[in-house]
């Protein structure tokens, strides 16, 4: 008599490879989210090259800030403690949040244009999701 099942077979090897790559540390360039940063923060530097000499002060307050941004996902990835990392990554996203709305006052006063601006918020949005389901991981709300 066969038996019968809900869902799909997954191999016993497979689980134990998969639990295997889960256990191996990654370096922090090798997570998603931390190039994801560095990329945002490339991008902001790109603005150098596009601001008015008057707008410097400008671009090194938002470079500052994706600097900020940049450690305190290093510090999540480094820290054991859950409460610790949650609070980084929501310190992370808002200063992501910031950079996003950096680009739309620079598309606004006609500092830079749609696509350029487009870009900046694109990557900042998706450092903001993986921020927001790294910290709901961390706190057992995204482990279904």
């Amino acid at each position: 008599m066969e038996e019968e099942f809900d869902g799909v077979f997954i191999p016993q090897e497979a689980i134990e490879d998969s639990n295997a790559k889960k256990k191996v540390h990654r370096t922090l360039r090798q997570l998603p989210i931390y190039r994801d940063m560095s990329n945002l923060k490339s991008m902001i530097v790109d603005l150098y090259d596009i601001l008015p000499r008057k707008m410097t002060k400008y671009a090194d307050t938002t470079l500052g800030t994706a600097c900020e941004a940049k450690k305190c996902i290093g510090l999540a990835e480094a820290s054991r403690d859950s409460e610790e990392r949650s609070d980084y990554l929501k310190t992370a996203r808002v200063f992501v949040e910031d950079i996003i709305d950096d680009a739309t006052i620079l598309f606004h006063k006609k500092r830079i244009d749609k696509k350029k601006e487009k870009q900046i918020k694109d990557q900042a949005r998706k450092v903001v999701a993986q921020c927001v389901a790294w910290r709901d991981y961390t706190n057992d709300q995204g482990a279904e």
